[in-house]
């Protein structure tokens, strides 16, 4: 990607705006590390680009099948950072709705404005992910923007950020059968795939980064691999993900 830059004031720092081949909206970066990286994982590297792997055909070809049926294919965003990945499904699946939670309100601000020429058909939730619904504080506030970890209490207190569920998501987009659930939610896959994981058996695609390296012995993905294991998935590696395609042909 080339990019021309120019910096706007933004709330606490400055911002870069950068205009980008391909994309009709400005994408804009606060000047730190975090978004930097962000930018290059998402928008230059593609991670969540699955067009090099063969089950891409079956996720356009049911893509496809739900517009036809007159239905609106509905995208999970959880973990939505700055609202990057969020833009790149936004081009890839023109016809998707998207719903995009994220808990931290500075990263919020910045996804607001990233997604502000789809806001038709991007819903931005202000929360985490969870197995279940209550309360979430961030555990880790000085780590920064991109790597914040959440831990759960069943009685939602003032200042608690709200917990949902994916089938509360998939609620709000209108949707019991995403089409993909990403993940990126910094080892909260322990909790998710604990229970309450019906969703699972209803996603065509599932992406998911692993923290087996950031949190060394504390299993946070063995859940995730006990659960899935139960439906029939192929699982592909890219980058810093695992992508777990869901095989519409075969019983589970």
């Amino acid at each position: 990607f080339s990019a021309v830059e120019s910096r706007q004031p933004g709330r606490g720092q400055n911002k870069l705006a950068l205009a980008l081949p391909g994309y009709s909206a400005t994408v804009y970066l606060r000047d730190t590390v975090a978004d930097r990286s962000t930018f290059w994982q998402c928008l230059v590297q593609q991670q969540y680009q699955t067009k090099r792997f063969p089950q891409h055909q079956r996720l356009v070809e049911r893509y496809d099948e739900l517009l036809r049926r007159g239905e609106v294919p509905l995208i999970i965003d959880c973990g939505g950072n700055i609202g990057l990945a969020a833009v790149w499904y936004a081009h890839q699946f023109p016809k998707a709705r998207i719903v995009s939670i994220e808990p931290d309100e500075d990263n919020l601000e910045m996804l607001r404005l990233n997604t502000d020429s789809f806001r038709d058909r991007v819903t931005i939730v202000q929360g985490g992910v969870w197995n279940q619904q209550g309360a979430l504080s961030i555990l880790n506030p000085n780590s920064g923007s991109a790597a914040f970890r959440v831990e759960f209490s069943d009685k939602a207190d003032h200042g608690g950020i709200p917990a949902y569920t994916i089938d509360d998501l998939c609620q709000r987009g209108g949707s019991s059968m995403p089409l993909v659930v990403k993940l990126d939610i910094e080892g909260a896959q322990d909790h998710l795939f604990e229970s309450n994981t019906d969703w699972v058996g209803r996603a065509t695609l599932i992406t998911l980064e692993l923290d087996d390296w950031l949190l060394p012995w504390q299993g946070t993905s063995r859940n995730f691999f006990s659960c899935i294991s139960r439906y029939p998935f192929d699982y592909l590696l890219g980058g810093e993900s695992i992508f777990c395609f869901r095989d519409h042909a075969a019983n589970a």
